[in-house]
């Protein structure tokens, strides 16, 4: 039996899936992600800037359970108006507050949840319910009287340099009274489950993936073949499928589907064989103009907008790789890296225009990325304007054409060129032995190269190297299909 009391995160946990759970207290979670590190780094700056609104406040210092509810207890008997991760134990759950602000020192309390999402996905938007109605069940059990319940959420459209309308603060009042009732048999069923000591036998769901990854989703999926039918692309019934017991592919028929790639797909896990369309590719890379300049951009996005006309979560490019291939054959590669704390978008977009020949196609993988990225310093660096739309009307993209004239088995219901390359080109054109893997490995390695002096000429390498190889992968992508359409 757990020893461990319950939180508003494992409470929370526990209603999206009581064996995640009973997991996290018997096994030890895997290691935090890349994504799982600036996660957290963004939670925690936005939480320093809410905090920050309130300068009277006092901040519980102490980490150890007895010791914070004890700090906590002292400074609302000496009058403190806000509190700051303030701690109230109750019944077995135990919690920290986000801010707990009231107006006279005998006054009713309001309780505010901060998060450095936007709040915009009803998924997120239920989990942070759910946080909320367990603080407020604990606080009214420790004899509080709260007013208030709210939600501090980040404004997408707050512009920098005014960050006076950073937050906007939703009134949580009507989903927390919806969800009082239940929380008691909830927290009673959670305990249970600790208690028995026996892993609950719960299938997969979609709660396995939304509002996020679960980590413990390896663990149970293990039973789940591959390629099933998880693995045929974008198919929307595929839980009902699953629960209709079709889960490997010869489970399944190309009846099931209408869609053409997912019938392709289904077919060449069948029969394990490459599809490839000559005839599609051909016509695609007809259209193709040379020179053709192979491009990909990294980018970073803040919480907390901190350059010029950017918003809460705007992706900034701070690197490019691009390869150049004449007609003839001839190849050169031109790369560029920010690596300054400022704006790194002035110096992209210089870098950027030096390196782009006149005339020919720009190649990318994905296009809505990279289009995005070039329609927003269009927006906010109006003097490029012209040549960024220039830039837009000559992109095409590679994934497209794969998309719509391959498959082969190793993609596993996914087109990004960390399937496709090492499926189509072998297993040395996997990012597996670099040091920066994938974008937001890509994003972190940049924030510790500009505070970490020691480190900084490997981690620019690491992230040369990474962007380098998604460029020149596209070359070797094209010149892989253009053999097979031209033998």
């Amino acid at each position: 039996m757990s020893t461990h009391p319950l939180t508003k995160s494992t409470y929370v946990q526990g209603k999206r899936c009581l064996k995640a759970l009973f997991l996290k207290e018997r096994h030890p979670e895997p290691p935090l992600s890349r994504s799982d590190i600036k996660t957290i780094r963004d939670g925690m700056s936005v939480g320093e800037h809410a905090r920050s609104l309130y300068p009277e406040g006092i901040l519980i210092t102490a980490k150890e359970m007895e010791m914070a509810l004890l700090q906590t207890k002292k400074e609302m008997e000496a009058g403190a108006l806000v509190l700051f991760e303030a701690a109230f134990f109750h019944e077995g759950v135990f919690i920290r507050t986000d801010i707990l602000k009231r107006e006279t020192s005998d006054g009713p309390w309001s309780l505010y949840e901060v998060k450095s999402g936007t709040a915009s996905d009803p998924d997120v938007l239920k989990e942070y319910s759910r946080d909320i109605a367990i603080q407020f069940w604990v606080l009214k059990g420790c004899g509080l009287v709260i007013d208030g319940t709210f939600l501090m959420h980040l404004n997408n459209k707050c512009v920098y340099p005014n960050l006076s309308d950073l937050f906007c603060i939703k009134n949580m009042r009507e989903e927390v009274n919806a969800l009082l009732e239940e929380i008691p048999s909830d927290l009673e069923t959670m305990r249970s489950v600790l208690r028995q000591g026996l892993e609950p036998r719960l299938d997969i769901g979609p709660h396995c993936l939304k509002p996020t990854p679960c980590p413990f989703k390896a663990y149970c999926w293990k039973e789940v073949p591959k390629p099933g039918i998880f693995d045929i692309p974008n198919c929307r019934k595929r839980w009902e499928f699953y629960r209709q017991g079709k889960v490997g592919v010869n489970d399944l028929s190309e009846k099931d589907y209408r869609n053409k790639t997912q019938k392709r797909a289904l077919r060449c896990y069948q029969t394990n064989e490459l599809f490839l369309d000559q005839y599609k590719l051909q016509k695609a890379f007809s259209k193709w103009k040379w020179p053709l300049t192979y491009f990909d951009i990294e980018a970073i996005s803040y919480p907390i907008p901190r350059y010029s006309k950017t918003i809460p979560w705007q992706y900034l490019p701070f690197q490019f790789s691009c390869h150049i291939q004449e007609e003839a054959g001839e190849i050169r590669h031109i790369e560029f890296l920010h690596q300054s704390a400022e704006d790194p978008r002035p110096s992209f977009i210089e870098h950027m225009i030096r390196a782009f020949p006149e005339k020919g196609s720009i190649v990318v993988y994905y296009k809505p990325f990279e289009i995005g990225r070039l329609k927003e310093l269009g927006r906010d660096f109006p003097e490029y304007a012209s040549i960024m739309q220039g830039y837009i009307k000559r992109i095409v993209d590679l994934k497209e054409v794969i998309e719509e004239s391959v498959y082969h088995p190793l993609f596993l219901g996914s087109f990004s060129i960390k399937k496709v390359a090492p499926a189509l080109l072998g297993s040395e054109s996997s990012y597996s032995a670099l040091g920066v893997k994938d974008g937001m490995d890509a994003m972190v390695s940049f924030l510790e190269m500009l505070e970490s002096p020691i480190d900084a000429a490997r981690i620019r390498h690491d992230l040369l190297e990474y962007c380098k190889q998604d460029t020149y992968l596209m070359v070797k992508l094209h010149r892989y299909l253009l053999d097979r359409v031209h033998p």
